[in-house]
């Protein structure tokens, strides 16, 4: 059981969900990229996955190889402090060159939701642990809520399948030990709130 919670929670790890929440962006409302050719679509597939999951994961690496991390899991509250910081400066970065670009909005609003929740659940984990990959469902529940009401199809199916994963997500880090229900409770608060109002800015 532990080996599958372990596996789905590698899957569903919070830095590779915006490469996800793209993809999905695109499947939904492919209409938002129609000015967009085949070559266009690809830079702007490399550039969130290089920007949101490469560079993050480099640079936990190289926090882990300097010692500020004793392990890749970062258990303890006071481990995760500088990866936050580390991984929500290069999503600030990422959020100004999409705003500054001219791409789909949709795409700075998931950004700033992930960067808020960042920064949201740094704050917080200063007091107490809290549970980052429950964040990520929370705000990817809200984008595809979001993103169902935004399209023309009936993508009720995928809104269930959403809170079903987050819901298995969620119950996988419980069974690791990684996080108790109130962790998981609070990080989940943290990214709905989030990513409410990342779409409330906009």
């Amino acid at each position: 059981m532990k080996t599958i919670a372990n596996l789905l929670s590698f899957i569903f790890h919070p830095i590779i969900l915006p490469t996800y929440v793209f993809l999905l962006i695109y499947w939904t409302n492919p209409l938002l990229f129609s000015n967009y050719d085949k070559a266009d679509l690809g830079r702007i597939f490399l550039t969130v996955f290089i920007n949101t999951f490469a560079f993050p994961l480099i640079a936990i690496l190289l926090i882990w190889r300097l010692g500020f991390v004793k392990s890749l899991k970062m258990e303890s509250q006071q481990e995760r402090l500088v990866p936050f910081i580390t991984s929500g400066a290069l999503y600030i970065w990422t959020y100004v060159v999409f705003r500054k670009s001219g791409l789909p909005e949709i795409l700075s609003i998931v950004i700033l939701g992930a960067t808020i929740t960042l920064f949201a659940s740094f704050l917080i984990t200063i007091f107490r642990k809290v549970s980052i990959h429950a964040s990520a469902m929370g705000c990817l529940f809200i984008l595809t809520l979001a993103l169902c009401l935004l399209s023309q199809g009936d993508y009720h199916i995928l809104l269930m399948g959403i809170v079903v994963i987050g819901g298995i997500i969620c119950s996988s880090r419980m069974i690791l030990g990684s996080h108790d229900t109130s962790e998981i409770s609070l990080g989940y608060f943290i990214g709905v709130m989030s990513q409410l109002v990342a779409l409330k800015f906009y």
